[in-house]
């Protein structure tokens, strides 16, 4: 069995991580409109053979509107990671695992068949930071 301070930390870190999607999905309808995310439309136009220099505001709204389906991702992820921990069982620690697989494999696959290699990127570095943690407490869910 894991140690129950490891539990702890990994359940918490795990409740950041759906915190961080509830409130960045939120917040990305207001977050495509900022300069400072403009260069990652502009390699949207460029790999769907856009012009960067017309107006990319479908290309926002495209972006903007998942904004509320990765927020409750995130509302949806909080319940299970909460549930999983305070009952751990072998099949709830599979749930946590599915739910990240099924997200991060075929959007992944998806986004670098069109080119958006960013985007299989910055899902690598989410998948890592949450199924390694998983990993580790695996032995705690063996009830």
């Amino acid at each position: 069995m894991s140690h129950p301070n490891l539990m702890t930390l990994v359940k918490t870190w795990l409740q950041l991580i759906a915190l961080a999607h509830i409130l960045g999905g939120l917040m990305l309808p207001f977050v495509v409109q900022l300069d400072l995310v403009q260069p990652y439309f502009k390699l949207m136009a460029e790999v769907f053979a856009l012009s960067p220099n017309q107006d990319l505001s479908i290309v926002q709204f495209m972006v903007g509107i998942f904004g509320p389906t990765i927020a409750s991702w995130g509302v949806l992820f909080w319940a299970v990671v909460t549930q999983s921990f305070n009952n751990p069982t072998k099949k709830s620690w599979y749930v946590m695992l599915a739910a990240c697989v099924v997200w991060a494999f075929y959007d992944s696959i998806y986004s670098s068949i069109f080119g958006l290699w960013i985007n299989a990127l910055i899902n690598g570095v989410a998948f890592v930071s949450i199924v390694l943690p998983l990993w580790w407490v695996r032995k705690g869910f063996d009830n």
